[in-house]
């Protein structure tokens, strides 16, 4: 008995790990995924789109390294400061404030959107009603339990994807797909957005940490390697299926584009799909969030989570709204910039000895793909997006 109810708890324990990782990387890029697509062509797109993949899996798995054999709680600015110095740590201390409250306003701009859809209304209104309700579930301290609520929302909105998937494959056609678009690159950064999941791995750890330690570890990268493949394998369906239906005519937010194709009704249920994983996402990151003012910038828990709740409702009253603009630059250049942060940090620490669990290979030539694939999105991102 005592066996069977520790097995139980080790896949409870994992499931809410997956959903967590999941919830934290389904969110408001699978909507400008076709599109981005679309103006990359699919055989640059499909290229693109498995090179940032194989970044974001390497990252993920080396941050997870990070978390896994290190005492402190800490966020990524706290093991650059760590590992790296007072400089670099501050430099990735402001990097991911501003990226994560950009990534928050553009949740409840869309989750705003997706609300209209639904019940009807302003979507401003909308927007603060989201903002709001998300808030106070922010008050959860555990992250057991918004682990759970991602795994309870990932059946859903699975099915809800696939469903969609299959009625645009059905009444589209593959000669509707563009081969070669007019950005060969642009959609190399939607990617890197819509599949990064960077800020949940050491949550992610936090549900395993009464495991051992190397069973915490396998848990760990099992529950990493499924997280993202999984999703990787969801946009790739969702986007082919949505340009097959939609071909020229798809729409930045992917659904409006349907109507034509699918009838309006498919737009409520895209709105539902859009609803469920940005709220999802907007949990996992406002933790995050949440943490780092906490852990690094030694904040009490109520500015915290003040902090985690104003700083995106400003920004999205001072009326940012080119929310593909934002996507694009989020992951071609935050991200990026996690990502190359990473690398050194897990270079550092494993030059230092104090690496004794490891999830993934980390040679040279690994570190220097990873290094080059990200400088690269953020020399793009600086030339096309900026200036």
């Amino acid at each position: 008995m005592r066996v069977l109810r520790s097995a139980m708890i080790k896949n409870k324990q994992f499931l809410e790990a997956v959903g967590l990782i999941f919830g934290m990387i389904i969110g408001s890029g699978i909507f400008v995924l076709p599109y981005a697509v679309s103006v990359s062509g699919a055989v640059w797109g499909l290229i693109t789109a498995f090179l940032a993949f194989l970044g974001i899996l390497g990252v993920h798995l080396a941050y997870g390294e990070i978390v896994l054999n290190s005492d402190g709680l800490h966020r990524l600015p706290g093991y650059a400061k760590e590992y790296l110095g007072k400089f670099f740590g501050a430099f990735s201390m402001l990097s991911q404030i501003l990226g994560f409250n950009t990534v928050l306003l553009i949740f409840g701009g869309l989750g705003g959107i997706f609300l209209g859809i639904l019940f009807g209304g302003n979507p401003f209104v909308w927007s603060l009603i989201f903002f709001g309700l998300a808030s106070l579930l922010l008050l959860f301290e555990n992250i057991e339990d918004i682990g759970f609520i991602d795994f309870i929302l990932t059946i859903p909105l699975i099915a809800i994807i696939i469903f969609i998937s299959f009625l645009s494959y059905n009444s589209g056609s593959s000669q509707n797909i563009n081969l070669f678009g007019q950005d060969r690159f642009f959609s190399f950064g939607i990617f890197v957005f819509a599949l990064a999941g960077l800020a949940v791995i050491a949550d992610a750890r936090d549900i395993f940490r009464k495991q051992n330690e190397g069973e915490s570890g396998r848990f760990l990268k099992l529950a990493i390697i499924y997280g993202t493949t999984v999703s990787f394998v969801l946009y790739l369906i969702f986007s082919l299926g949505v340009l097959m239906a939609s071909g020229e005519s798809v729409t930045k937010d992917a659904m409006s584009g349907l109507i034509s194709v699918l009838g309006p009704g498919i737009v409520k249920v895209g709105a539902l799909l859009g609803f469920l994983s940005i709220f999802r996402s907007y949990l996992a990151l406002g933790y995050n969030l949440n943490a780092i003012y906490k852990l690094d910038l030694r904040l009490a828990s109520s500015a915290a989570w003040f902090a985690s709740l104003s700083v995106p409702v400003v920004l999205f009253l001072a009326g940012a709204k080119d929310f593909t603009r934002l996507i694009s630059l989020m992951g071609g250049t935050f991200v990026a910039f996690d990502g190359i942060m990473v690398v050194y940090i897990l270079r550092r620490m494993r030059a230092m000895g104090l690496v004794t669990n490891r999830l993934l290979g980390f040679g040279k030539v690994q570190q220097y793909f990873l290094i080059t694939v990200f400088s690269l999105g953020i020399i793009y991102e600086l030339i096309y997006q900026i200036f």
